[in-house]
């Protein structure tokens, strides 16, 4: 989930003026018609890519994802992953290569996921482009779904990550359970979990789906921490500027410091915040997508999807910093546009023919 950022080298005539322009080349700060690192490629390759390459250089990597541990098998039957179709072949084994997002199985023939994992290029993906996998808790084992519709939330900005809500309808319903979606409004504190098969601690892709327990917090948190996070990226890039250009430390803070002030909060009300202040749990790439969920007395209940994050420029790691938490879409703020697309879907579509559309071994006689 979660992007490094990195500055382009800029000159400009001004402190200011450079402070100003730095902020516009980052992509973090999102300016305007230029979208931001987890929108501008989409997971389907941007994911998938990585898990080839962590896979070549560290093909035993640990079983940790940022705090979290391996979740036991049958434990969260409603998660599914999002496989690019075309990476696909008939053996199972090619699953795990071509996983690239997380999604949620809300009723037997609808998925919930991320926009973001879902939109390619400023469109809508097409719908045999992705396959589903749901049962799985290891990537080599569950069923293929065909999907027939693709739906992103209207609203959707490549720019800020607002509304990052998407819904995908299988060719056929799934048996698999489904989890709730939460009608009620999300406290600022609470217990929550998240799972997936997104980036781990050291820089590999699990196989065995990942589950970690995280700490709702105010949104104010996510805003300070994203702001000071900003704030200190604009203070190293115009540090690396200022021999060239001769002005002074206290320069610097001073031009940081008025940016920072004008910065507008990066969240907005149709998101979430959630992580723990250490940053030691984290969702990460892959995850994007996945369910956020709260267990009370009657089951799990999804609050949230995975949606985005930010770290330093300088970080070591491409999740779990301090202060930084994760940004999750609030679905409190969408029951009634999941509802609607759910009932005026298009009719029933015939049924796929045979090929991809499972995982399962052919018999043979």
């Amino acid at each position: 989930m979660h992007i490094i950022h990195r500055f382009r080298p800029i000159a400009a005539a001004s402190l200011l003026g450079i402070a100003a322009a730095l902020v516009a080349a980052n992509t973090a700060q999102a300016g305007e018609g230029a979208a931001r690192p987890e929108a501008a490629v989409s997971p389907m390759k941007r994911v998938t890519e990585a898990r080839a390459k962590a896979a070549a250089e560290n093909p035993d990597g640990a079983d940790r994802v940022y705090g979290g541990n391996q979740a036991e098998k049958g434990a969260y039957p409603f998660q599914v992953a999002l496989l690019t179709t075309d990476r696909l072949d008939e053996n199972p084994a090619s699953q795990a290569n071509a996983q690239f997002c997380g999604g949620s199985l809300i009723a037997p023939q609808w998925v919930l996921t991320a926009a973001h994992c879902l939109n390619d290029n400023g469109q809508p993906i097409s719908p045999d482009s992705v396959t589903v996998l749901t049962g799985a808790t290891e990537l080599s084992e569950g069923k293929r779904h065909k999907v027939v519709e693709v739906i992103v939330n209207e609203g959707y900005s490549e720019q800020t990550l607002d509304n990052d809500l998407g819904l995908l309808r299988l060719a056929e319903p799934a048996d698999a359970p489904t989890i709730k979606v939460t009608h009620d409004a999300t406290p600022d504190t609470g217990k929550t979990t998240v799972t997936g098969w997104g980036k781990m601690q050291d820089g590999t892709f699990p196989t065995t789906l990942m589950v970690a327990d995280l700490d709702l917090q105010p949104n104010t948190a996510c805003n300070s921490g994203i702001k000071a996070i900003y704030a200190h990226d604009l203070k190293a890039a115009l540090g690396d500027l200022s021999r060239r250009m001769r002005y002074s430390e206290k320069g610097i803070d001073a031009a940081a410091n008025a940016i920072a002030a004008d910065m507008t909060d990066p969240l907005t009300g149709n998101m979430i915040c959630a992580g723990t202040t250490s940053g030691v749990r984290d969702a990460c790439n892959g995850d994007s997508g996945g369910p956020l969920f709260m267990t009370g007395a009657e089951g799990p209940v999804q609050v949230g999807v995975v949606s985005w994050g930010e770290g330093p420029a300088d970080g070591s790691a491409a999740c779990g910093h301090k202060d930084a938490y994760g940004i999750y879409t609030r679905l409190a703020n969408y029951t009634g546009w999941i509802e609607t697309k759910i009932k005026t879907s298009g009719p029933a579509p015939a049924k796929p023919k045979p090929g991809l559309g499972t995982a399962q071994k052919p018999n043979t006689p």
